[in-house]
């Protein structure tokens, strides 16, 4: 076993944690340009992404391939509009819970549909969740099924930006 610190045992899920970051450390140019085109144009095909980064078509797939088997590339998604399919109401849900309810929540939290995002965080609250909802009435249940669980605080988004995406500089330091 592990050890950190004072010799306390290192759990299994932050050993593994740990390898994956030894391995990211691989990306050279090509590949950060690669993921940067990506995240700007998931559709983009196989031999347009090979001219812009200057590849042929085989080269480009098997980089592809190969990002995609490292988990470095997790999946392609449409971005949908919440308010374009009546789902204009977004809210951040603080949970402040205790350890015993923690695998109950994560189950709980994963069968509600209005939950599109949860974060479980260190420090006072145990969740931070982001839901949304047709309306009020909708949150104020959430909030409800939620709050069996312990304190709530809620607080309702007025504007969300697009998430930024992971540039140059960043996979650079990791």
């Amino acid at each position: 076993m592990a050890f950190i610190g004072k010799g306390a045992p290192i759990p299994m899920d932050l050993k593994s944690m740990a390898k994956q970051f030894d391995t990211h450390a691989a990306f050279d140019p090509t590949d950060i340009s690669m993921i940067e085109i990506l995240q700007d144009d998931g559709r983009i095909s196989v031999s347009e992404l090979g001219r812009r980064i200057g590849l042929s078509q085989p080269a480009t797939s098997e980089r592809l391939k190969r990002l995609e088997e490292r988990g470095v590339i997790s999946g392609y998604r449409a971005l949908i509009d919440p308010g374009a399919v009546g789902l204009g109401m977004m809210a951040i849900v603080r949970l402040r819970t205790t350890h015993e309810y923690i695998k109950t929540c994560l189950k709980q939290f994963s069968e509600m549909p209005q939950v599109i995002e949860v974060l479980r965080l260190t420090g006072e609250d145990c969740f931070h969740l982001k839901v949304i909802v047709p309306s009020p009435a909708e949150l104020e249940s959430i909030v409800d099924a939620v709050a069996r669980y312990g304190s709530v605080t809620t607080a309702i988004v007025l504007r969300s930006e697009p998430t930024k995406r992971i540039g140059r500089e960043l996979m650079m330091k990791g």
